[in-house]
């Protein structure tokens, strides 16, 4: 598990490892956002593909920008 925290502290979301070895971005209130699969890529939650590679950190909104 990984936890993301804007510069002041605050729960940005949360990286979890899923079955199959691939992670999924929830944000702070436990909502699942996205999700990166064994396949390289990473989809949001309709399935549609966002990135190659694991985008998830980068997801998470930073309400200083």
């Amino acid at each position: 598990m990984q936890i993301l925290r804007d510069r002041n502290g605050k729960l940005q979301g949360v990286i979890r490892e899923i079955a199959g070895h691939e992670q999924r971005l929830y944000d702070g209130t436990g909502n699942a956002l996205a999700t990166y699969r064994r396949n390289g890529y990473t989809y949001d939650n309709e399935g549609v593909r966002i990135g190659s590679g694991n985008r998830l950190a980068g997801l998470v909104d930073d309400e200083e920008n």
